[in-house]
């Protein structure tokens, strides 16, 4: 197994290198980094429950888009950074930074966000305070893409797994998001806190939420296609429960629902491109599925692909999966990670021991029968699989 360590990636810092304002999950920030303390989001309207540890609902709204569009929202956090006395002698002022949103509703990788209702990508820009208020904060420089959600009165934001951010109130069309951060360590010494706070206006456009990503009708390369029932479970892992589904570009530049294989048993790994335990695993793939099937037994190894350890959120291309391909002589499907990979493995082996590979073994009913992180050869998997007959 190679372990990527989550923390040097910036996993815990927004899960994402080069990435700034805070942990996602399962621990604290980076150095300089702002832990949870991201900002803004938008969503349904009709918002009125109470939110998880103490936010207000909502008081509901009137964007409710129709078919054929999806809801945008656009609006400014400011970030208050208050810096105590030793973080003072060291150098460090009191300053403020301000991030501008511009979002659109996308629901096409629900695992981001499990808990979110809504959910928008945001392009971000950073409109004032970058040099000396952000530069005191963070050594990375500032993401230019988020992901923001909220359900029940909770903001969620995160680059692009996201995390609980604090509270939200819909008035009408307007979002406020309120929230704050203290005793956080600072880079020179000292602790600094946070206040954050702004507002996003709700609209609506023209455009599909799910921005293209739906399976093909038939599928070029030739995958099976069991079109079962729309996935409505929770997107996670659990033992014995079914698989989370998504749909992922494939080598022939079509989408591909993962559920759409059900009736043979699956082996989904989380793979990178220069992950060298994954290279060995792909190449002793064609003879593990052939000798089950030689035993009567189909198998697909699928394998969700990062285009590398240092960019495992990047954008995986045709090429790269086509490559993969016929490099290892593969005829299971090599498909585009969407960051659906660490968002189901983390959860499970943590921050720091998910490694690349990870895999999770489905039966032909798509339930869970095992998880796993690292390669160490297919003889313990092909061992579940013939006990499971």
């Amino acid at each position: 197994m190679l372990i990527r360590p989550l923390r040097a990636l910036g996993f815990v810092a927004l899960l994402a290198a080069g990435c700034d304002d805070g942990g996602t999950g399962g621990g604290g920030g980076s150095a300089g980094g702002e832990n949870n303390t991201g900002g803004g989001g938008g969503g349904v309207v009709n918002q009125g429950a109470a939110g998880p540890g103490g936010g207000d609902g909502g008081t509901g709204g009137t964007v409710e888009p129709g078919p054929g569009s999806r809801r945008t929202m656009s609006g400014d956090i400011t970030w208050t950074v208050a810096f105590d006395a030793t973080a003072q002698t060291a150098g460090a002022t009191d300053c403020s930074y301000v991030r501008h949103y511009e979002g659109v509703e996308d629901s096409s990788q629900p695992w981001l966000c499990p808990s979110c209702e809504v959910m928008f990508r945001a392009t971000v820009e950073m409109t004032s305070g970058k040099e000396d208020c952000y530069s005191q904060v963070s050594e990375f420089d500032p993401a230019e893409e988020e992901w923001l959600g909220y359900a029940n009165g909770v903001m969620y934001r995160g680059v692009p797994i996201t995390a609980e951010f604090g509270m939200m109130t819909l008035a009408g069309n307007t979002i406020s998001a309120q929230h704050s951060v203290a005793d956080l360590e600072v880079m020179a010494g000292g602790t600094m806190s946070f206040g954050i706070a702004g507002e996003l206006v709700l609209g609506v456009e023209e455009g599909e939420a799910h921005h293209g990503f739906v399976a093909a009708e038939t599928y070029t390369c030739g995958w099976p296609k069991a079109d079962p029932a729309p996935y409505t479970g929770d997107y996670s892992i659990v033992e014995g429960q079914t698989v989370p589904d998504g749909v992922f570009l494939d080598g022939c530049g079509e989408n591909v629902r993962l559920h759409d294989f059900k009736g043979a048993y699956l082996l989904i790994d989380m793979a990178a491109r220069d992950c060298p335990p994954c290279q060995a695993m792909a190449g002793e793939e064609e003879a593990f599925v052939a000798d089950m099937a030689a035993q009567g037994i189909t198998v697909h190894v699928i394998t969700l692909m990062a285009p590398s350890l240092s960019d495992v959120f990047g954008k995986t291309t045709k090429a790269m999966l086509t490559t993969w391909t016929e490099n290892f002589e593969l005829t299971s499907p090599v498909l585009a990670d969407r960051a659906w990979g660490l968002s189901m493995f983390i959860p499970i082996f943590g921050d720091v021991e998910t490694g690349y590979p990870s895999w999770v073994l489905v039966d032909p009913d798509l339930n869970v029968m095992e998880t796993g992180t690292g390669f160490g050869g297919f003889e313990e998997l092909k061992t579940s699989i013939l006990a499971d007959q």
